[in-house]
């Protein structure tokens, strides 16, 4: 039979990781009021990071670790810190961004610090890869019986803010963005804040923005296709004629439009390394 010795050593992480201030009751009491312990709130703020499911890859973007290039990106910086004290007071929910420029800018480290510093603030958001949630939405009515879309609107309507990220990056069958126009309309009905990222302009030939090639939708099996061009490719298209001019109306109603332009960050650190 398990002695004392062995039950401290099975739980081990319990006993060294208890709180000093409250015990790991999550209550202190002060001048014979209690309040919540800090760990208490510590706690809460770990489970919506875990909820949020930001990449092990933009783990570490934060605003102070954003460093803007040029004049934009600082114009860019200080608009989404405004954004967040707007959020903080109620008077952006409900509202969004729509984040773009070329290839390496930042667009997807600057959405993700917005996200994080919300959750920080108590906020419950979410990470959404644009191609990911595509293959969802097609997994809901190909899996008969599986209850994928409920799953995906009932996580959704815990949000107060949504990011989702690389849109256009693949142009699925009407269908498809029928229902993404559900998902997407949905969240703007339930005050539901969408921050958006993507490589497509509002024009088909910006100066200094090379977007990606369309494709066809779909491959043979009827899956969503990515650009086979890539980055950099001589034919560019507009965001409205990637996700329809539906979609791009109503995103552009609700969303403020923040363009962010400079050089690859990716290939600039490399050179350096």
């Amino acid at each position: 039979m398990p002695d004392r010795d062995d039950y401290r050593s099975l739980f081990a992480e319990y006993f060294d990781a208890r709180c000093p201030d409250c015990q790991n009751s999550r209550w202190v009491v002060e001048n014979g009021v209690a309040r919540r312990c800090h760990c208490f709130t510590e706690e809460l703020a770990e489970h919506r990071l875990a909820f949020a499911g930001i990449p092990p890859s933009y783990q570490r973007c934060r605003l102070d670790n954003f460093m803007p290039q040029n004049a934009k990106q600082r114009e860019a910086l200080s608009f989404v810190e405004m954004f967040i004290t707007s959020f903080q007071r109620g008077e952006a929910l409900g509202r969004g961004l729509l984040i773009r420029g070329p290839v390496g800018v930042g667009k997807t480290h600057l959405a993700v610090a917005v996200l994080r510093r919300l959750i920080e603030q108590g906020f419950t958001g979410r990470f959404q890869n644009f191609l990911h949630l595509i293959e969802q939405i097609r997994q809901s009515f190909d899996d008969s019986g599986a209850d994928i879309e409920g799953k995906l609107f009932r996580r959704l309507s815990r949000c107060q803010v949504v990011l989702l990220d690389e849109l256009g990056a693949t142009r699925p069958t009407e269908f498809v963005f029928n229902k993404l126009y559900d998902i997407i309309n949905f969240c703007f009905d339930q005050r539901i804040s969408v921050l958006f990222t993507t490589n497509y302009s509002d024009h088909a030939a910006r100066p200094g923005w090379s977007a990606p090639a369309a494709s066809p939708a779909t491959d043979s099996e009827g899956r969503p296709k990515t650009d086979p061009a890539g980055p950099g490719s001589a034919t560019a298209y507009t965001l409205a004629e990637r996700i329809t001019q539906r979609l791009y109306s109503r995103i552009m109603e609700r969303c403020t439009d923040v363009v962010l332009q400079g050089s690859d960050y990716r290939l600039r650190h490399k050179a350096k390394s």
